[in-house]
């Protein structure tokens, strides 16, 4: 008897032991270490709640509840998270299944064979989303539970993801000729919104992405249909009604910007920058390398400032019919932040043989995991951090002599007290300084740090054999 009493003793001390580690444990996770994620007013960054820059570098994994099986998507996730990739932007309704030739799905299924919403002739019904009793994120029986599992998959890492409801060029704007149709309009979209914010708006790693790869009022009066979501979307998930143009408080429990197409300077700002629900702008440029700092500077010029990021660059691979190689991903992250941005996601398309698109992972894609532009992506990571990127202050008339413009424009930002210059390619430039300064070369391909002297004739140019580099100028 004496020993069964020392047995449940020792069992209980041995559970408040557990329990009192288990609490006291720091948490890695970012919205418990820091708070959610918020935008200041007239800020040009994201942040967390406790005031900690948030650094945006994501991928695009579009298709992935549709076409990736719960093995893939691990497989997927583990790789771009070792390679410092912290969002992963998904579509919930997505819709393509094969590029060449493009087919279009009115209701795809997904890897297990089901489908988003109940069909009536043929049609979905996106106010009735096809669900079935008894599944869950470790057993899924429908369409919605592998979403779910997509999501938690997400969370566990430490990851963000910023989901898109659906892909509007294909199922709001219909401008797809032959591969489109218009799915949600102004009688549904509002209560596919509220759906989605019942269901997942207690997720502290969720950010919401409008629109779709589409500019918002093309083919139609399509600017209110998007407006009637994020009302839906702010009543799904606050249980409040809000219109989209009044200032509520209700409105900063999320966070949410909007995904336009390809057209580098008709961005999100271009329709709803006033408008209280989007927290942040975003920008696509696609295949237009070129236009990333003028693109970044024409949306921090408008009033108030907004954080903007670029959520859709040039793919590493090939992308109708264009290549992008490293180089050309590192210019892209580089001159996104160097130019005032508060981000850049990362995406691959097909290679030589055409397997992929990785932007969608699908047709023998994980060996393109392994591009070398991807693994490039936690040197910027690593030089980014360590020189404050938050307080970076981007400075024009620095240069003199060289400077070029577009993707081969050299460009200077300014941190506390020091310069910070972006050379994209192997090319001397001449920079105006009046103070005394110690040097660093910084090499974005390999992470590789040389120091040595400051020019005489303040006549710089990186060292042999680098394709591109960051020129560090520090008080002595």
């Amino acid at each position: 008897m004496e020993a069964t009493k020392l047995l449940v003793k020792f069992c209980v001390l041995l559970v408040v032991f557990v329990a009192c580690t288990t609490n006291n444990k720091k948490s890695n996770l970012p919205w418990e270490k820091h708070g959610k994620l918020i935008v200041n007013t007239n800020s040009r960054i994201i942040q967390h709640k406790d005031g900690t820059p948030f650094l945006w570098l994501g991928c695009t994994a579009w298709g992935m509840t549709e076409w990736l099986s719960r093995e893939d998507v691990d497989i997927y996730l583990d790789d771009r998270k070792s390679k410092g990739m912290n969002i992963v932007q998904l579509c919930l309704f997505w819709g393509k299944r094969k590029d060449y030739p493009t087919n279009f799905y009115l209701n795809p299924e997904n890897q297990y064979g089901d489908k988003a919403f109940v069909e009536v002739d043929s049609f979905p019904n996106v106010l009735v989303p096809a669900i079935k009793k008894g599944g869950s994120t470790t057993n899924p029986n429908d369409y919605w539970d592998h979403v779910d599992y997509c999501l938690k998959a997400i969370k566990q890492r430490g990851m963000y993801a910023a989901i898109l409801p659906f892909w509007g060029r294909r199922y709001v704007n219909a401008t797809h000729k032959g591969q489109s149709k218009q799915v949600f309009t102004a009688k549904n979209i509002k209560q596919y919104g509220e759906f989605l914010g019942m269901r997942y708006g207690d997720q502290p790693h969720i950010i919401w992405v409008n629109g779709g790869d589409v500019k918002a009022g093309q083919g139609g009066d399509f600017v209110s249909i998007y407006r009637l979501f994020a009302e839906g979307l702010a009543k799904g998930i606050t249980g409040k009604d809000i219109k989209w143009n009044e200032k509520n408080p209700a409105w900063d429990e999320f966070l949410m910007t909007y995904h336009p197409d390809g057209a580098p300077l008709i961005n999100s700002s271009e329709w709803f920058h006033n408008d209280p629900w989007l927290d942040f702008n975003m920008i696509e440029t696609h295949v237009n390398r070129d236009m990333i700092p003028a693109s970044i500077r024409k949306d921090l010029a408008m009033k108030p400032i907004k954080p903007t990021v670029i959520g859709e660059g040039h793919y590493e691979g090939e992308t109708n019919g264009r290549i992008a190689k490293a180089i050309h991903i590192r210019r892209q992250l580089y001159q996104t932040f160097f130019s005032g941005g508060a981000g850049n996601t990362y995406g691959g398309g097909f290679d030589e043989q055409g397997n992929g698109p990785l932007f969608s992972p699908t047709n023998n894609w994980k060996h393109l995991l392994e591009w070398e532009g991807a693994g490039q992506i936690i040197h910027i990571k690593k030089i980014l951090q360590e020189n404050k990127w938050w307080n970076w202050q981007p400075v024009l008339g620095l240069i003199s002599e060289g400077k070029n413009e577009g993707e081969l424009e050299k460009l200077v930002v300014k941190s506390e007290g020091n310069y910070l210059v972006y050379f994209p390619e192997h090319t001397n430039c001449i920079i105006n300084l009046k103070n005394i300064y110690s040097l660093q070369w910084f090499n974005p391909k390999t992470g590789e740090l040389l120091a040595e002297a400051v020019s005489e004739d303040n006549k710089f140019v990186p060292p042999d054999d680098w394709e591109d580099a960051v020129l560090i100028l520090m008080h002595k």
